[in-house]
């Protein structure tokens, strides 16, 4: 043997890839140190032996390795590569998944096949469990509550969930491939363009649009929708994905609107109210007092951390036994109890004999928030 084939000889035994060479019967007559490494066979207990011992027919898929060589013999075709995934064994029983890329060549009237074998069993482990993780998520996007909407490097959008058609109006077919500005009102697009632009170069993973994450759309009615949104960015295929998840925030928007009147109004009445009202925490720490409350205390009187009874009214009213009563009234109405009395208090304007009552005010789980006090019909002594 010649240096050059002696040399290619030792080549073929250390490639990193597996490679086996066999006849068209099937036989191994060469199998290279990879191929032992990766099936766990040696060279001897290969060589002579038939390939279906490494590549053997599955009960699932009836995959006979010698017919595909014996097709190739028949029709020849030297400068063609083959590549194929086979299931496989290695010597301790485990099933693998080969990569296979055949090629045939001939030396004289002998035919040989060069079968190279790469493992792949992890390879396409991993591609089932991220199909199935992508068949999930695709799942919970179609039925999640939330609309999601995703857009490619030139604002195209490329993925819109059910809940996006019921938010916006627009169904899967109509939207796809449009601009992300069809959702937008002409007069925030701008804006929108910049923000998005500058989220798409900043290392930013995630982020709330707009303030406190609140934007405006735009319904295929042309109606104005007020949304809560945010935005993520993703790289699929070396490409730019962005995806938004989008609440309607009508009803909520609604509701902090009549919550506001009401605030409104209970301010209104609180603040110029004739009665001397306090509002007190669910143990009787008095909150605040309103207009006619502060004038009957002392100039330099504070209020805060202080009791109901811990206020100089009822300090310099009389004796303990008054703070003692106010007491167990203010735990009556912390029980849920609505108290009415007739006391005295003791104001800048001297000790005034008042009708004094306590409200508790409950949430809608009958829990307790406030107490309101309220000194009513004062009666100059």
């Amino acid at each position: 043997m010649s240096f050059i084939e002696s040399y290619a000889a030792q080549l073929l035994i250390n490639l990193p890839d597996a490679l086996i060479i066999v006849v068209p019967s099937g036989e191994i007559v060469f199998f290279n140190d990879s191929a032992s490494k990766q099936s766990g066979f040696s060279n001897d207990d290969m060589l002579g032996k038939h390939i279906s011992q490494l590549l053997p027919e599955s009960n699932r898929r009836k995959v006979d390795v010698v017919s595909w060589l014996k097709r190739w013999a028949e029709e020849p075709n030297p400068e063609q590569l083959r590549y194929l995934s086979l299931r496989g064994v290695t010597k301790n029983g485990d099933e693998r998944r080969y990569q296979v890329r055949v090629s045939k060549f001939e030396d004289q009237s002998d035919v040989y096949f060069a079968v190279v074998l790469r493992d792949i069993t992890e390879e396409q482990e991993q591609t089932t469990r991220l199909r199935h993780d992508q068949l999930v998520t695709n799942r919970i996007i179609a039925i999640g509550e939330d609309a999601v909407l995703s857009i490619d490097s030139e604002e195209n959008i490329c993925l819109w969930n059910k809940k996006a058609e019921e938010l916006f109006g627009y169904t899967e077919n109509e939207i796809l491939g449009k601009k992300l500005n069809t959702l937008i009102p002409e007069r925030y697009r701008d804006t929108h363009a910049k923000d998005l632009q500058s989220f798409a170069t900043d290392k930013t993973p995630s982020k709330h649009m707009g303030k406190r994450g609140e934007i405006v759309g735009l319904h295929k009615s042309g109606a104005v929708l007020p949304l809560e949104a945010s935005i993520t960015k993703t790289y699929i295929d070396n490409k730019q994905i962005m995806s938004a998840q989008i609440r309607d925030i009508s009803e909520r928007k609604l509701a902090q609107q009549v919550l506001q009147d009401k605030e409104s109004r209970f301010r209104a009445i609180f603040d110029y109210a004739v009665s001397a009202i306090a509002l007190l925490d669910a143990t009787g720490l008095v909150l605040e007092i309103n207009s006619a409350a502060r004038e009957l205390l002392p100039l330099d009187e504070a209020i805060e951390d202080k009791r109901l009874w811990e206020l100089a009214w009822w300090d310099e009213a009389g004796s303990s036994e008054r703070m003692n009563v106010l007491k167990d009234n203010v735990a009556e109405a912390i029980q849920g109890l609505t108290v009415r009395t007739r006391t005295e208090l003791a104001t800048s304007r001297g000790t005034l004999e008042i009708d004094f009552s306590l409200i508790p005010v409950t949430d809608d789980k009958k829990q307790l928030i406030y107490i309101i006090a309220e000194a009513r019909k004062l009666i100059e002594p």
